[in-house]
């Protein structure tokens, strides 16, 4: 099976990651965009998610489509957030980035981009399929403690946009 094909209900671990490792996710309100869509993609497309984390160029999921292929689900929710993060930059009047941030992602379309204009996630979104406990187990410890290692946190439920957290505010699946 491809890297990028998932199957409906198997349990993967993937990434996403913006192009060219932007920092979009240090505003709050693209990392509250990025969980308005994954709710949506919960209650709209099945999607179940179990751990995650929203760091500043990329996020960690675990998850699954339940009916839908995970694949499928993951291509619509890049592409709807790719239109409406890059307006959120293009028009935000706080958005001190955007002189070199919108270039950017207009440049990323030479890396095989099937979008004609801009591009904000890289292709990929580094499918592993998890098919038993202690993988399950290493990549929650993973998910969990990347704020810890990248220094915004010392403990892991202290991140906010993070399954770690209690107060989350994407909710998810317990296994």
């Amino acid at each position: 099976m491809p890297k990028t094909a998932t199957a409906a209900n198997e349990l993967y671990f993937v990434t996403l990651t913006v192009a060219y490792w932007i920092d979009i996710f240090t505003r709050r309100e693209y990392s509250d965009f990025i969980v308005d869509n994954l709710s949506f993609c919960q209650k709209n497309k099945y999607l179940e998610i179990y751990e995650y984390v929203i760091m500043t160029n990329h996020l960690h999921m675990i998850c699954r489509g339940n009916e839908i292929p995970l694949s499928d689900i993951l291509r619509d929710f890049k592409t709807f957030t790719s239109k409406g993060l890059y307006k959120l930059i293009k028009e935000n009047p706080k958005e001190s980035r955007r002189k070199w941030m919108i270039p950017l992602f207009e440049k990323a379309i030479n890396d095989g981009s099937q979008n004609k204009n801009y591009k904000i996630w890289k292709n990929n979104n580094w499918p592993t399929l998890l098919f038993n406990n202690a993988i399950i187990d290493q990549k929650t410890n993973y998910i969990h403690m990347n704020p810890v290692r990248a220094g915004f946190v010392q403990e892991p439920y202290e991140y906010y946009y993070s399954s770690a957290n209690p107060e989350s505010p994407l909710k998810t699946f317990e296994f």
